[in-house]
């Protein structure tokens, strides 16, 4: 009888020690409720540990799960900044090789073209670009129906269906760009140029990018490959327009 109240008693001083759990509600912004409940007891009956309830469930861990839970956060974090940096690496060599692409090597059709035109270049004009550049664009594959006038490669639209792209005037010019020559009554043909990479050429050698002495209009073309996008070529055909 003495053996059965001790325990009784013990009991009873475990129910009391472990009775006095702390209870607080929290309800922000009124939209989830949550229910923290700490639970101490003495060292004889275990360690302090944290239950998380809402109103969708409850939770229950310990600091250590919690701590854990947080590394994992943290690791996770660290493989996609590097995932981040990886492909920010690809997308500028990507850009860099893009550029690369933009100028024309020796064996591209403006090359071609180019080296064709200053090849066959008199010192002086005839009076034939329009014929000596046409050849010279063709021996470089471009496809086209010829025009009698030089400035009918512009309004014609052939240049635009041969590949070419119309590009701002005061982008810096690249081998193989072609400028076209608005007419006027003092020249009705108008006119029709080569850029070799290093001067001016049509039917003879120009000493500067007019063949006038005063002042034309005139449109700036490039084959389309070698115009960086279709955004930019948008930009440029606004510019120049």
């Amino acid at each position: 009888m003495k053996q059965a109240l001790l325990i009784l008693s013990v009991l009873g001083m475990g129910i009391a020690q472990t009775s006095g759990a702390v209870e607080t509600t929290f309800q922000p912004n009124n939209t989830l409720s949550h229910t923290i409940t700490n639970i101490s007891t003495s060292a004889n009956y275990g360690s302090s540990r944290n239950i998380y309830s809402t109103n969708s469930g409850a939770y229950v861990s310990s600091n250590d799960e919690i701590s854990q839970a947080i590394d994992n956060l943290s690791a996770h974090a660290k493989q996609k900044e590097y995932q981040l940096a990886s492909l920010t690496s690809r997308l500028s060599y990507e850009q860099r090789q893009q550029q690369a692409k933009s100028v024309p090597d020796r064996y591209s059709a403006p090359a071609i073209a180019a080296a064709n035109a200053a090849r066959v270049a008199l010192s002086s004009s005839s009076g034939y670009c329009a014929r000596y550049v046409r050849k010279a664009l063709q021996s470089a594959g471009y496809e086209f129906t010829p025009n009698p006038s030089a400035y009918q490669y512009a309004t014609r639209g052939t240049l635009a269906q041969a590949g070419f792209a119309k590009i701002s005037n005061n982008m810096p010019p690249q081998i193989g760009d072609v400028v076209v020559y608005d007419r006027s009554s003092k020249h009705p043909h108008g006119h029709i140029q080569i850029f070799d990479g290093s001067q001016w050429v049509s039917d003879f050698r120009q000493s500067s990018i007019s063949p006038y002495s005063g002042a034309y209009s005139y449109t700036t073309w490039r084959d389309s490959q070698y115009v960086d996008d279709a955004s930019n070529r948008g930009i440029y055909l606004a510019m120049a327009d």
